[in-house]
């Protein structure tokens, strides 16, 4: 995608209306961190920073050029829809041989197939090819709302990949996908203009769901696991005993912690670590006992991170940052418009960086290009489809 936003640089293409606030924050990010890194003497993390905001803004730049091409080219779509099918059809087979073994044969033979893709296997859980299952959720989530919405445009062939995602994403039994969904749809009752109550009562149906549903669906299933205590709600027992479950909620509250210090202008932009090891020692010592978290302490403090892209923009960037950045959202958020599905992308896009906070995370710029650049809106009119040049839809179709 990196490439892809050089080539852009060779064509007409340029950033619209309300982008200014992203090229303003990218610019104040970059800048703070630079001169933070001769303030620390780090130049190191200052240029990996550096490096994941312009990934970041390349990722935007491809998805919005992608976007407004769709609005202007229906036919575009199609291909869109053909490209999801390549790009799922072998993760959900994956999937469904994990499925199977986890549930049925139980005797791990998906780790031999999923051992080729990723350096982890986790036995009975759902991660078809990806490194671990939190993120195999956000693909299914991300990848599967861009169904949805395709096959309402006509594009029935994902039907049945659709389906294949609604399954997995349900019995990986994932407790941050079901989190990431539910905030999701917390989110969309917040900003709603219409359908607030159908939204509201959705809401309700999930939290049922989860709440009462899936430990249903455990039981009946006789599914064991490591991951299941976290349906029994007992948050206390997660946190003394959960690595995963204490890294997720204390290392974005380090970052808030960083944040009350500095409030204005923050940490700056890749040093989250700095403050990290006091912190955590004087307020969550208790989370010591959990190897990746002591190694992140007294062994290789400068890997920490705050696993939350929100929490990090409050710690690094202080008010500034996170005032240029919510402004940008915002304007993504009125290009949303009256649309369901462009508010829902808006709403999920926020939700995934909860577990992520890289710059250079694919699938929250994915969404929001596509939200900003008009792919959920309505098709055009096809005799305005027809009206453009053979030379045109030629360039776009390339593009």
């Amino acid at each position: 995608m990196f490439a892809a936003s050089c080539l852009l640089l060779f064509t007409d293409f340029r950033f619209g209306k309300g982008d200014q606030w992203l090229l303003l924050f990218a610019a104040y990010s970059i800048g703070h961190s630079l001169v933070m890194a001769a303030v620390y003497g780090d130049l190191i993390s200052s240029l990996e920073h550096v490096a994941t905001v312009l990934f970041g803004l390349a990722m935007y730049r491809v998805s919005l050029y992608i976007a407004r091409l769709c609005k202007e080219d229906p036919a575009l779509r199609k291909q869109i829809a053909a490209c999801l099918l390549v790009g799922f059809v072998p993760p959900l087979l994956a999937g469904f041989l994990q499925l199977a073994d986890a549930y049925v044969v139980r005797n791990g033979f998906s780790g031999a197939l999923t051992g080729l893709f990723s350096e982890k296997v986790y036995r009975g859980r759902i991660q078809m090819l990806s490194g671990e299952p939190s993120w195999a959720a956000i693909h299914l989530l991300s990848g599967g709302l861009l169904m949805l919405w395709l096959i309402r445009q006509g594009h029935g062939m994902l039907l049945i990949p659709l389906a294949g995602v609604a399954v997995l994403t349900v019995l990986s039994f994932s407790a941050y996908g079901y989190t990431v969904l539910l905030t999701a749809l917390l989110i969309v009752v917040l900003i709603a203009r219409r359908y607030r109550l159908r939204m509201m009562l959705l809401l309700a149906g999930g939290v049922f769901a989860v709440a009462v549903g899936v430990p249903v669906l455990l039981e009946t299933l006789r599914v064991s696991g490591y991951f299941i205590d976290r349906f029994q709600f007992d948050f206390r027992h997660l946190y003394l005993t959960d690595n995963s479950f204490f890294i997720r909620l204390v290392f974005p509250a380090i970052g808030f912690l960083e944040f009350a210090q500095h409030p204005f202008f923050g940490v700056g932009g890749g040093f989250y670590y700095r403050s990290f090891a006091d912190l955590l020692i004087r307020h969550f010592s208790e989370g010591l006992k959990f190897k990746e978290v002591y190694d992140l302490v007294f062994l290789m403090p400068e890997r920490a991170t705050s696993r939350n892209l929100l929490s990090k923009v409050f710690a690094e960037e202080g008010l500034i940052g996170v005032s240029l950045l919510f402004g940008f959202l915002i304007s993504v958020l009125r290009h949303a418009g009256a649309s369901p599905y462009a508010r829902f992308a808006f709403a999920l896009s926020v939700a995934l960086v909860m577990n992520f906070d890289s710059y250079a995370f694919v699938n929250f710029w994915l969404l929001i290009g596509f939200v900003r650049g008009g792919f959920f809106a309505a098709q055009p009119d096809i005799r305005t489809a027809e009206a453009d040049t053979w030379r045109q839809k030629g360039r776009t179709r390339i593009a």
